[in-house]
């Protein structure tokens, strides 16, 4: 059985500026749409195996995953549900995240 996956309100602020970018990048509002969605079917695949993503080496107990390989989800896996703490793009510093 899946876990719930909640999204936390800065993980969904960074969806939002992504999503932003890359319609303003590529003049297209398809391309967003298609990023949320490849998002959003990663945030599923988490839910369902949680431990799919790298445990980070920092003992946090974060987790990473990558969707297009561009862009590391950063995630927690509690008893029941699973928190996305950050999405962000590869190019970007690595965030301080607790």
């Amino acid at each position: 059985m899946a876990k719930q996956v909640i999204i936390t309100q800065n993980a969904q602020d960074n969806i939002n500026e992504i999503i932003k970018s890359v319609i303003e990048f590529t003049g297209h509002s398809s391309s967003g749409i298609k990023l949320y969605r490849d998002l959003y079917e990663k945030f599923e695949l988490i839910g369902f195996l949680p431990k799919s993503g790298k445990l980070r080496n920092d003992n946090s107990g974060l987790r990473e995953i990558f969707c297009r390989g561009t862009y590391r989800i950063v995630y927690r896996e509690l008893d029941d549900i699973i928190q996305i703490i950050t999405v962000i793009h590869t190019r970007k510093k690595y965030p301080i995240v607790n």
